[in-house]
């Protein structure tokens, strides 16, 4: 009887979603991003939920509690929100998680992660359970790699223009190619969507370019020639980037926060980073995917940033589980801020009920992270700067 209830449930949740695709598949929202009166907009990244229908309810708490320190104008959820492999229970945790934002009236947007995908469901119809809980994310172009490859627009404070723009891609999961092996990379007609796009935006913004921002879940290669010491020579496949092979341990001067495991980008690329900096537009791209890195680095000019995971199932540390805080200024949108919000600091607020949760830490044990964190892993850190 209660497979038979569980079977019937799925035929009714795949009907809806059949009804919902034509719909949300494609249609943009009414929702208007805009600059609020003191030229000020901000977003909150969540990456890698990585949880199934159950969503740990630390990690759900964790996310109330820092949007309620922290309100924000937008969510973005970076990829890996759920690994849920049914389309029932995929649909339970992303409602879940969205309802957050929801219940706080917060806009919210996602990308797909590797993980996300990796079920018998097509990534539109998990697009469409997005929008049916009103995600911002639509599928700009159906015709090009990925899905919900799209941009969103901030308004300026007074409405009359765009002043910023958020691009959101699909950098999908295994690379289809066994020879090449590791993970996918943004294809070559995801990056002339992006290029005929941004001249678009910047035909409508009489002749000047739209600052922008980039999100997808995971990193791209070119991190590896900023942040890595090349090798003279070629030793296996797992850090040969691009054709060149690096030593995994990070220069310690030239990232700020703290790296624990190597970068995980693709072994190769169709050209996204040269794109960006050709059109000129992105400021700063933004990455999960590593769960444990919280960094921010140059690279040629552009910012790259590693958020770590949210999730308190995923794998994950203590002294860099969290969620990133963005925020933008309408008159210069070059100096924008970004702050790291970490589980500890949210644990050991005044009225957290993070450590009463059942299964979670102590008092007494988050600050002991934020003491190794601050002192230890931060001193050493700042040795090399």
């Amino acid at each position: 009887m209660k497979k038979t209830k569980r079977c019937l449930s799925l035929l009714l949740v795949c009907l809806l979603l059949s009804a919902l695709l034509p719909v949300y598949a494609s249609a943009e929202t009414d929702t208007v991003l805009q600059f609020d009166e003191n030229g000020q907009f901000r977003i909150m990244i969540f990456a890698d939920i990585q949880d199934n229908r159950d969503i740990e309810e630390s990690t759900l708490q964790l996310m109330r509690e820092t949007l309620d320190k922290y309100p924000a104008d937008l969510v973005i959820f970076l990829g890996d929100n759920s690994v849920d492999r049914e389309l029932e229970g995929y649909a339970a945790s992303v409602e879940a998680f969205t309802q957050i934002c929801n219940e706080r009236n917060i806009p919210h947007a996602f990308v797909f992660g590797n993980h996300d995908t990796e079920m018998d469901a097509t990534p539109e119809e998990l697009l469409a359970i997005y929008r049916e809980f009103g995600s911002l994310t639509y599928d700009a172009d159906p015709d090009i790699y990925g899905c919900g490859n799209c941009n969103l627009p901030i308004l300026s404070s007074d409405g009359n223009k765009t002043a910023f723009n958020l691009w959101l891609f699909d950098s999908g999961s295994a690379h289809p190619d066994k020879s090449i092996g590791g993970y996918d990379c943004v294809r070559a007609d995801q990056i002339n969507w992006y290029k005929t796009t941004a001249d678009k935006l910047k035909e409508e913004n009489n002749g000047e370019t739209v600052p922008s921002m980039l999100f997808q879940h995971i990193i791209m290669p070119e991190v590896y020639e900023t942040l890595y010491p090349k090798l003279p020579f070629t030793a296996g496949k797992d850090y040969t980037i691009k054709g060149k092979t690096y030593f995994p341990v990070p220069f310690f001067n030239r990232h700020s926060g703290i790296i624990l495991e190597p970068c995980s980008p693709p072994f190769v690329t169709e050209g996204q980073f040269d794109a960006l900096l050709e059109t000129g537009d992105v400021i700063a791209t933004f990455h999960g995917h590593d769960h444990v890195n919280d960094f921010k680095t140059d690279c040629y000019g552009i910012d790259v940033v590693n958020v770590p995971t949210v999730g308190c199932s995923a794998y994950s540390d203590a002294i860099s589980r969290g969620s990133g805080l963005i925020t933008l200024y309408e008159d210069d949108p070059a100096a924008y801020g970004y702050e790291m919000i970490y589980h500890f600091d949210m644990a050991l607020e005044e009225n957290s009920l993070l450590p009463q949760i059942e299964g979670r830490d102590s008092t007494f044990y988050y600050k002991a992270v934020k003491f190794f964190r601050q002192k230890i892993l931060d001193g050493f850190h700042n040795l090399f700067l």
